[in-house]
């Protein structure tokens, strides 16, 4: 009878272990199902000027080309992608240019991971605007 209570508590032992370890691991993932990891506080600032955006994604957050030229040729936006966040109630629409607001700067708050149409896995910066 000894035995098997040994064996029940170590069986106990061991499923409750498993659940509290997988409550904490869940706890401590840094991304959402959506692909985007947000970080605690605000990392580097963007030398961008203005930002076209290619594509719009759902609630108001868009993937758009940066252009860090000071004069820029609004045709040509070749720079690096990164992801728009919807600021302030802000719905983006294709080929909508935004320039960075007077008194403020581009910085990265996370990072964004998404599939392109070709299978390519891609990791952008999230951007949002702030003061400077």
């Amino acid at each position: 009878m000894k035995k098997w209570l040994i064996f029940g508590g170590g069986v106990l032992t061991g499923i409750v272990l498993t659940i509290i370890f997988t409550f904490i691991f869940s706890a401590n993932r840094s991304g959402n199902d959506d692909g985007t990891t947000w970080f605690e506080k605000p990392g580097d600032v963007i030398e961008v000027k203005a930002f076209k955006v290619f594509q719009v994604l759902g609630e108001g957050a868009a993937l758009a080309n940066g252009q860090t030229h000071e004069h820029m040729d609004l045709e040509f936006f070749t720079g690096a992608v990164y992801l728009l966040t919807n600021e302030d109630g802000k719905y983006y629409y294709d080929e909508e240019v935004v320039r960075v607001p007077e008194g403020k700067v581009a910085r990265q708050v996370g990072i964004y991971q998404y599939q392109t149409t070709s299978d390519f896995e891609k990791t952008v910066p999230i951007i949002q605007f702030m003061s400077k």
